[in-house]
């Protein structure tokens, strides 16, 4: 343990030593990437369906929020789904996904890092695509891709599930709209 804090007051000490030029890049380029995403930027609201567990079809009221963080580095996307409460109760909420977007300039490519309320994450590849973007996941049994497409104030993405990676099935869709 000693050793442990003794290597990391010399590493602190050097990042303090060293210029100011030299700790941290300026990010320039990873902010003109972002700038290209910022079609996304908006709290976006609007009616989705999906399917869970065994095929059951859940129709949700969903918002995504997306905003520029670290100075325009990154997007941080929150989407959250809620269904209304039975008989007067709450609403419910069945989905919530916090994501941050972010470019890596040795690779030229974006990086979706998705967090789920139930625990789960995972890192996917985010490539631009005429007028949008995709990302897609291996899941147990095949993969699941979403495209979302933005034009004239809506959001619309769909999701899709495929064994085989050639014939693919409509697992969820969103329309949303930009809010003011």
């Amino acid at each position: 343990m000693h050793h442990l804090l003794a290597a990391t007051a010399i590493a602190a000490a050097a990042v303090a030593a060293a210029p100011a030029h030299a700790q941290m890049p300026d990010g320039s380029a990873n902010r003109a990437a972002i700038e290209k995403l910022a079609f996304m930027v908006g709290t976006w609201r609007g009616d989705a369906w999906m399917l869970r567990g065994a095929g059951e079809k859940v129709q949700v009221t969903m918002t995504e929020t997306v905003e520029p963080k670290l100075g325009g580095v990154v997007l941080q996307v929150e989407g959250v789904g809620v269904v209304p409460g039975a008989d007067g109760a709450e609403p419910r909420v069945v989905h919530h996904a916090l994501g941050v977007v972010s470019f890596d300039p040795q690779t030229g490519g974006y990086l979706l890092r998705s967090y789920i309320a139930s625990g789960q994450a995972g890192d996917f590849t985010l490539t631009p695509v005429e007028g949008g973007v995709r990302w897609s996941r291996e899941v147990p049994g095949g993969q699941i891709r979403n495209t979302a497409l933005y034009a004239n104030g809506e959001w619309h993405e769909v999701g899709e599930f495929s064994r085989d990676g050639t014939t693919w099935t409509q697992i969820m869709e969103m329309r949303l709209r930009r809010e003011p």
